[in-house]
């Protein structure tokens, strides 16, 4: 199991949570089970997922303004 603290800094978890309407632990879970992934760069993301409108195969996405981007999945 990967270090949830190398990849998300305890202030964007729960920036993020809010948008998700999740609390910090119930972040971390689905972090760490994969229903829930962190991409360091934009780019990033658009190679797993592509470039698009809208992205069906998410419940939901938030970017953070240092470029950071959170999914999670349906």
């Amino acid at each position: 199991m990967k270090n949830i603290a190398d990849t998300v800094h305890i202030g964007e978890l729960i920036a993020v949570s809010r948008f998700f309407q999740l609390n910090t632990y119930q972040m971390i879970n689905l972090i760490e089970n994969g229903a829930m992934e962190v991409f360091e760069k934009k780019e990033d993301f658009y190679n797993k997922y592509g470039e698009k409108e809208t992205y069906t195969e998410l419940e939901d996405w938030c970017e953070l303004n240092n470029g950071k981007i959170f999914t999670k999945s349906k």
